[in-house]
């Protein structure tokens, strides 16, 4: 059966897992010295680190494409951490490359909806499962900024279409959703700055299966989507891709991209 790529609305919940996004955090995203981390984790509200993401591989990607394969250099249950080592100036992409999750049990109701996990308890329908896969990234500078948008094309991507490493409030910027080399028409962007636990009420997880997230981007025909920054700091772009497999099985693609914002 020929796979459908299509956007869906899902329900995504488990005792574990529950509305858990992948993520990469740097300790810096403009390197002034060498003792420079990263932090691999899933998290429910961005970027407290819940539980670790273990990637099957990690790289190091310059403005030239030349990729570094990065291994861990400590691990607890709450996160991965990396030490990259930076070598010359200019942009470089630290990638998480896709990792193969959970397989989730699950129910699609009469109406088109899907639940996973615990929810089945709640609703009745059609069985099916739901393979989950997993992947971030997030771009630091070194001196001067090279960014040329080179992706790599496997599993889903976030490409910054500009430098991500320049981001100022109330300044638009583009992007462009990949899945394997191929743009993703009609990509729904979920955005989420670091502090919205703290200052506002919550109103849908990062999987937001009903779309109300005030601030979701739904990208064009090419995948293209413009995000302008409302303020400072860390600010996760997510996004999910589910694939049909056959009549009762799906997957699900996820891919985060961790950037910072400045005033100016």
């Amino acid at each position: 059966m020929k796979s459908l790529r299509i956007i869906v609305l899902l329900v995504i919940a488990e005792v574990v897992f529950s509305s858990h996004v992948p993520f990469l955090k740097p300790n810096q995203f403009t390197i002034l010295h060498n003792r420079f981390q990263v932090e691999s984790s899933f998290t429910e509200d961005p970027f407290q680190a819940d539980f670790a993401m273990k990637s099957p591989f990690y790289y190091l990607i310059d403005g030239a494409g030349n990729q570094t394969t990065i291994s861990p250099s400590a691990e607890t249950s709450a996160a991965v951490y990396l030490e990259p080592a930076i070598t010359g100036s200019g942009t470089f992409r630290i990638n998480a490359a896709q990792r193969k999750g959970p397989k989730y049990r699950g129910v699609e109701t009469i109406e088109g909806k899907q639940y996973f996990s615990k929810d089945t308890l709640i609703v009745k329908g059609k069985k099916i499962t739901l393979q989950y896969f997993s992947g971030a990234d997030t771009y630091v500078c070194k001196g001067l900024p090279n960014y040329m948008a080179k992706p790599l094309n496997k599993g889903v991507e976030i490409i910054p279409l500009s430098s991500p490493n320049t981001m100022k409030v109330n300044q638009p910027y583009k992007f462009q959703v990949y899945q394997d080399g191929e743009k993703v028409a009609h990509a729904r962007v979920v955005v989420a700055y670091d502090d919205d636990h703290y200052i506002q009420k919550k109103v849908a997880d990062l999987y937001d299966i009903e779309n109300v997230r005030k601030n979701n981007i739904h990208a064009d025909q090419d995948g293209v989507f413009t995000f302008t920054p409302e303020k400072p700091g860390l600010v996760l772009l997510f996004v999910t891709i589910h694939k049909q497999i056959s009549d009762t099985d799906w997957e699900s693609y996820n891919n985060s991209l961790t950037l910072e914002v400045r005033m100016s």
